[in-house]
């Protein structure tokens, strides 16, 4: 069996976790399931102590957050030391802010800030990881804008697969550029419903996650999360419910 550990991205119960109280209905529903990995991203205002205390309660392994762009340029310590709280090494980006991905020029200003960020974090022992979506493969002057991630800065990643896809990118190719600079993956998956892509929970969809899990096993990932933006009809937990099993089919047939 691969050594991969497999977890949740909170963000797909983010409507359950707006205070410490839903926080840890979450967490022990997640413990229910056998799920002892998450990503924290999208939770209430919850004082930092209280979901420090939730997760050694619950012995969650926190793989990586996202955590607000202005907080990194303007409250960095504090979330550092937030971070230190919940024994976090990674800390993400889910998105570049506002526009400044619409010009070559926005771009560079953000790469630039992030390298800024990123070297203040290592001298703290944090790692600075960026989340990708579909508008990171818009191309500018002959460049794919996650290619010049890539090649001008020290960022590691957060794939996402399904947004990889909606870009026209084949994630499993695309998951072995990345090698040596990915410790979480985010699995999702794509269904098809009046002609549109939309979510589905892993393992219920169109994509070839098998070939995405052999990918990560093949580049060092520690861990892969499932994430489930929107979950239609299904009332949340059960989504994450079915797409844990899901992964943890994957991984029993593509493991080692």
């Amino acid at each position: 069996m691969s050594a991969i550990k497999l977890g949740v991205q909170l963000f797909t119960l983010r409507d359950q976790c707006r205070d410490a109280a839903g926080l840890e209905e979450t967490f022990r529903f997640l413990d229910s399931i056998g799920c002892h990995v998450v990503q924290i991203s999208a939770i209430g205002d919850i004082d930092p102590h209280t979901v420090a205390e939730l997760v050694d309660r619950y012995s969650m392994d926190v793989c990586v957050t996202h955590k607000p762009y202005d907080r990194m340029k303007n409250d960095l310590d504090a979330l550092i030391d937030e971070h230190d709280l919940i024994h976090c090494n990674n800390i993400g980006i889910g998105a570049m802010p506002g526009n400044v991905h619409s010009s070559a020029e926005g771009v560079t200003g953000f790469i630039v800030k992030c390298n800024e960020i990123s070297a203040k974090m290592k001298a703290r022992g944090k790692q600075l990881c960026y989340h990708n979506h579909a508008l990171d493969f818009e191309v500018y002057d002959g460049k794919r804008t996650f290619e010049r991630f890539i090649e001008e800065t020290e960022l590691h990643f957060i794939p996402d697969t399904y947004w990889m896809q909606v870009a026209g990118i084949t994630p499993a190719d695309y998951l072995r550029k990345l090698a040596g600079r990915v410790e979480v993956c985010h699995f999702k998956d794509l269904s098809v419903k009046d002609n549109a892509p939309r979510f589905a929970p892993v393992g219920c969809g169109n994509m070839d996650l098998g070939a995405c899990y052999r990918a990560c096993r093949d580049i060092g990932v520690q861990y892969i999360v499932v994430e489930q933006d929107d979950c239609y009809e299904r009332e949340p937990y059960e989504a994450v419910r079915i797409g844990f099993e899901g992964l943890r089919r994957i991984a029993r047939e593509n493991g080692d």
